[in-house]
């Protein structure tokens, strides 16, 4: 009988992968206004996706996550300036290389938020039926 051997695939260690995500962010700031920066948009956006898939459980994810949504949402990634871009390359830079409480994860995304990225742009509006006029 033959043996079935399945390939052994390489897991890239969240580290790695964050560090792509730097890397992208750097060129989109870079190349502001360029066509070329939809290209660098999509690679980070499939980055953090495969993120999500690899570290569900990391506290890091739910960070980048949020900056997923941010840019993802209605493209908005079109209305974020190079500034706001080099805000989030310092977030993520200055907890990286560190472990995160749950604490640290909300710093994190309120700093997000503090540079005017929406980090819920999916949320549901509410009609107040008592007191509609």
């Amino acid at each position: 009988m033959t043996e079935l051997t399945i390939p052994t695939v390489k897991q890239i260690p969240w580290v790695e992968l964050a560090n792509q995500i730097l890397l992208d962010i750097k060129k989109i700031q870079s190349y502001y206004g360029e066509p070329i920066t939809a290209i660098y948009v999509d690679n980070l956006l499939r980055t953090m996706q495969t993120l999500r898939d690899r570290s569900p459980y990391e506290p890091y994810t739910e960070v980048f996550m949020a900056l997923h949504d941010a840019l993802a949402a209605s493209n908005r990634w079109l209305d974020y300036k190079p500034h706001q871009y080099q805000g989030v390359y310092d977030v993520i830079t200055t907890f990286i290389n560190s472990q995160l409480a749950n604490e640290d994860v909300e710093k994190a995304i309120l700093a997000l938020e503090e540079l005017g990225f929406d980090t819920l742009p999916f949320g549901v509006g509410f009609i107040d039926l008592e007191n509609d006029d």
